[in-house]
């Protein structure tokens, strides 16, 4: 009997908050990218593009789009080239030799992402065999691409990296934390608690974009995490981050920040049943509700 052969996924997600926004905005911005073909070179002469945008529902557009994330080679001719025959640098004359049409580019790769405009979420694959894309990537590509003037009209742009929704427990339940910092950006207005309606209430009358608290311990008791810096670090942790410093059970000194503990979720399928697609949308639609429970 043979082996079903199966496929893995990697899945992560942004945090994306627009300020001043409604859901629909969010869908617009995106389809704005596509359309626009805006790429952004991301580390080195590596580029994303945003290659598609189109809806999960057609007759409503508010349950979420689809689409890929292209990465490639952006090379700049102007740099110099190696000739690896005469293990020296290219000569005019060799260069003059590569015929390479501009809208031809090097090492694509394609990424299916997924983007919900109630809790903003994005969703993307960021691993597969020979394919990877981290989100920090992902996020330098949405900030690049926003900052054209074509995207003036959106008002302003902050992404998270999507920690793990189990991280900031295991934080702050260390034996004895020392110090607690928290940095909070613009919450989103219409998925708000009260907290982060007040929150965003202050930024707002102080023209501010961020928070920063910092907490000390006074003692070697270590600080006390009530309910109230519990879910103020709840907001840190979806709109900024947290970082603690404390000593775990065995004593050992802790740095913990939800920045080092980014989303990551695996998807196993069987490509003879089911498309990668599929088992992507299955993954993430049961992640985003863990999210957003």
């Amino acid at each position: 009997m043979s082996r079903v052969r199966t496929s893995a996924i990697h899945i992560s997600a942004l945090n994306v908050v627009l300020q001043p926004h409604t859901p629909l905005k969010y869908v617009e911005m995106l389809r704005l990218m596509a359309n626009g073909k805006f790429d952004a070179k991301i580390r080195g002469d590596e580029a994303l593009l945003l290659g598609s945008c189109r809806y999960l529902n057609k007759d409503n557009p508010m349950d979420g789009v689809r689409g890929e994330l292209y990465k490639f080679l952006k090379l700049d001719a102007a740099e110099a080239w190696f000739n690896l025959r005469d293990m020296d640098e290219a000569t005019n004359e060799d260069v003059a030799e590569l015929v390479i049409p501009e809208h031809l580019k090097p090492h694509f790769k394609r990424f299916q992402y997924i983007f919900y405009p109630k809790g903003h979420r994005f969703y993307f694959i960021s691993g597969k065999p020979k394919h990877s894309l981290s989100p920090n990537l992902v996020k330098n590509f949405f900030l690049k691409v926003f900052s054209r003037p074509e995207f003036a009209e959106f008002g302003q742009l902050s992404i998270t990296v999507q920690p793990d929704p189990n991280s900031l427990e295991a934080m702050l339940s260390l034996k004895r934390i020392s110090k607690l910092k928290l940095e909070i950006d613009r919450p989103n207005p219409d998925d708000h608690e009260d907290l982060e309606e007040d929150i965003l209430e202050r930024l707002n009358k102080m023209n501010a974009k961020t928070q920063r608290m910092e907490f000390l311990e006074a003692n070697n008791v270590g600080l006390i995490i009530d309910e109230d810096v519990r879910a103020l670090a709840g907001v840190a942790e979806d709109n900024g981050y947290v970082m603690v410093e404390g000593k775990d059970e065995d004593n050992v000194k802790q740095f913990l920040s939800t920045k080092d503990t980014p989303l990551h979720v695996t998807a196993k399928y069987n490509p003879n049943l089911m498309s990668e697609f599929d088992a992507f949308y299955g993954k993430v639609d049961e992640v985003n509700r863990e999210i957003l429970r």
